[in-house]
Formats: structure tokens, C-alpha cells, sequence
């Protein structure tokens, strides 16, 4: 007993020693207040809502040509910006398309219109062909600052050709930015 006793009293002075040898010295550093929000993406054009062409009675050598404004106003920086589009009808295959991206003009208007480069030379057909989406789309320019605008001219015109004679197509551009 008197064994036991020792023992127990060892292991009680053991348990205090040990919980009462911690270090006295102590401190701590706090950093509050992080905050986190995300960027935006944002690309619009100066059509204000109206079709970019609205040619009838087309005839070979008499081509069309409009502008328009594209202006990426997006916090996040660099930024991709393409174009894709999808047609409808006949008449496509028949369409000679030049893109060129340049500064100046507006929707509507090109006066002003300094071209910088062309873009896409081909029928409206394989432009719709070939660049149907983001993925495949066409690649017009990096926005590296907000805002960042360029003019686009797009010019078309019929082909010499009968087959192209009463035949109608409809086509729809998309231009988007992705970072």
C-alpha cells in the first residue's frame, strides 16, 4: 500500500509539473476584413438594337457596306473578342464577304473608317460555316484596357452569277468577349 501510495503520489506531482510548465509568453496576429468580388465581362455594339444590313434588290458589283462600333467596357482585362453568326437561305453561298477592323465610322456610317486589317475575305456561307460559335469563332482583337473600341466594315456583294438570281438569305452576327 505504502508502494501504491508513493506512486500515486508521484504521478499527481508528474500531472501538475506538467500542465503548470507551459510558457507564459504568449501572442497572436489578427488580419480581418478580406473581402472578395469578381470581375465583369461586357461587349456591346452601336446598333442600337437594328439589324447590321437591310439590302434588297442586290445586283452584282454594287456591293453594301455598313459599320459598326464594338466596345468592350468589361473589368477584366486582357479580353478576347470574336465574332461568329449563322444564315438562313440561299442566297449565302452567293455573297462575297470582306471583314476589316479599324478605328473610326460608326453604325451606319463609315466615313471616317481607317482600316487596320482584314479580317475574313470569303461568301457569307463559310463565314457561317466556319465560325459558328466561341470556340471556332473569329478572332477580331484583345480589349487590354476598359474601354477598349474597335469599327468593324463589313462589306458585301452578289456575285456574277444567274444561279444567284431571286434567291434571299437572312444572317445573324454574334460578338462576344471572354477573358
Amino acid at each position: 500500500m505504502r508502494l501504491t501510495s508513493i506512486a500515486a503520489a508521484l504521478l499527481l506531482i508528474t500531472a501538475l509539473t506538467a500542465s503548470r510548465s507551459r510558457a507564459a509568453f504568449s501572442d497572436t496576429s489578427v488580419n480581418t476584413g478580406s473581402s472578395f468580388s469578381t470581375g465583369s465581362v461586357v461587349i456591346t455594339d452601336d446598333d442600337t438594337g437594328t439589324a447590321l444590313f437591310s439590302a434588297t434588290g442586290m445586283t452584282p458589283g454594287s456591293a453594301v457596306v455598313e459599320c459598326i462600333v464594338l466596345t468592350y467596357s468589361g473589368s477584366v482585362t486582357p479580353a478576347d473578342i470574336k465574332m461568329y453568326g449563322t444564315t438562313t437561305g440561299t442566297l449565302d453561298t452567293y455573297l462575297d464577304t470582306t471583314i476589316e477592323i479599324g478605328t473610326g465610322g460608326t453604325f451606319g456610317n463609315c466615313t471616317g473608317f481607317a482600316p487596320a486589317s482584314t479580317v475574313y475575305s470569303g461568301t457569307l456561307a463559310n463565314f457561317s460555316a466556319t465560325y459558328l460559335n466561341w470556340a471556332s469563332g473569329l478572332a477580331l482583337f484583345t480589349a487590354a484596357a476598359n474601354p477598349t473600341s474597335q469599327t468593324l466594315r463589313v462589306t458585301v456583294d452578289v456575285q456574277n452569277n444567274p444561279a444567284a438570281q431571286s434567291q434571299t438569305s437572312t444572317a445573324d452576327f454574334t460578338f462576344e468577349a471572354q477573358d
